[in-house]
């Protein structure tokens, strides 16, 4: 899925397998997943691969993108995940749209990243571009299933 950033900014997020597909428990690492970035931005243009998300973490992404739309403040913002690979932030509403500022940290960052420069894309949305946001997450996500233990 590509999130439209303002000026022609784009990042394009896939979720590509998970980072241990032998893993088959559902512990910590038999949910990382292996997130694909292809990041067009005024800061410049680069690709990443990394376990940067687990199942959980995306399914809070999408309840969160999910929240906004509906008009309500995240509960959590910005949203973190225990990498600090990304975030995303709300920003309120400029001109009829809902800001969603899209953070690059660590290995998500182009691998010649000044450590002075703040990296981000931000994306204005209407509540209906963010519903299909959410939904197109979700289609990413039912590739990819949280891992349950054998108990469970």
């Amino acid at each position: 899925m590509i999130f439209k950033g303002v000026n022609n900014q784009s990042v394009e997020f896939k979720i590509t397998n998970y980072q241990f597909p032998q893993n088959k428990e559902g512990d910590w690492d038999g949910n990382w997943l292996l997130i694909y970035l292809k990041v067009q931005s005024e800061l410049g243009d680069w690709q990443t691969i990394d376990p940067s998300l687990t199942t959980w973490d995306v399914s809070a992404l999408i309840n969160w993108i999910q929240s906004i739309s509906l008009d309500k403040e995240p509960e959590e913002n910005p949203l973190t995940f225990i990498e600090p690979n990304l975030s995303f932030a709300f920003y309120g509403i400029r001109n009829d749209k809902k800001r969603v500022r899209i953070r690059f940290n660590a290995e998500s960052r182009p691998k010649s990243a000044d450590d002075t420069i703040k990296y981000f894309v931000d994306c204005d949305y209407t509540n209906q571009e963010l519903e299909m946001i959410a939904n197109e997450l979700k289609k990413e996500l039912e590739k990819y299933p949280e891992r349950k233990g054998v108990n469970d």
